[in-house]
């Protein structure tokens, strides 16, 4: 009885954040405090498979088991179809040749929301995806995936090349959530180029709080007691 009560439990917790989750394409959406990165402090950073990118206070982890990326990459990147990136510029760059995954991270931390702009390789005829995924703390996701994005802009067809060798042409798009509870995000796909990476400042979780509330109440013990000493 216990275990279907538990998993009730979860289906209800997982479904309670599908119904949280709002897709959003504007950064004036995500809500509260929140921080940009740009990737404007590097140039050309190369990270390797099984390496990271920390940046930012509180700090916000980029990483990939997978493939390998540039950060702050400020050569324009040819973009198939879709144009190039990277004029006056910096920005984060897929390397790998083929689908890759890169994770982001908030440490112990949770997030409400987020956005970025996003563009990715593309052939002519040849749409790719990209998938982006907000993984909740409670073990829950909530994801969306952009393609197609040489008939985005207006409902223009590309067939007429009306968007070829255009410049840093990208889709703005992110999560959020009723609740800070974003642990982590992952972005899949190929030849991706991620820029303005805006989130809701990480929070502390609930019992992190508990954890700080409670050390001060044994310090304050250990206070009073050496007055009464």
């Amino acid at each position: 009885m216990r275990q279907v009560s538990a998993i009730i439990a979860l289906g209800l917790a997982s479904l309670a954040f599908q119904a949280q989750s709002a897709v959003i394409t504007n950064p004036a959406q995500v809500p509260g405090t929140h921080q940009v990165i740009d990737f404007n402090n590097e140039d050309g950073l190369f990270i390797g498979a099984g390496s990271g990118y920390t940046v930012g206070t509180p700090s916000v982890t980029f990483s990939s088991l997978d493939g390998d990326f540039t950060v702050g990459q400020r050569i324009a990147t040819d973009l198939g179809i879709n144009g190039s990136w990277g004029a006056g510029k910096s920005f984060l760059s897929f390397d790998t040749i083929g689908e890759m995954t890169l994770r982001i991270d908030f440490g112990n931390l949770r997030t409400r929301a987020f956005t970025a702009d996003f563009s990715l390789y593309e052939q002519a005829g040849v749409h790719s995806l990209l998938t982006v995924t907000a993984y909740g703390v409670d073990g829950s996701s909530s994801s969306f995936t952009l393609g197609g994005f040489s008939t985005s802009l207006g409902g223009v067809d590309l067939d007429d090349n009306a968007l070829i060798d255009s410049t840093n042409y990208a889709i703005t798009q992110g999560l959020r959530l009723a609740h800070a509870d974003i642990a982590y995000i992952t972005i899949k796909g190929d030849g991706v180029v991620l820029d303005n990476f805006t989130l809701t400042t990480p929070v502390p979780e609930p019992q992190t709080y508990a954890l700080m509330l409670a050390g001060l109440g044994v310090l304050a013990l250990v206070v009073r007691r050496r007055q009464q000493a």
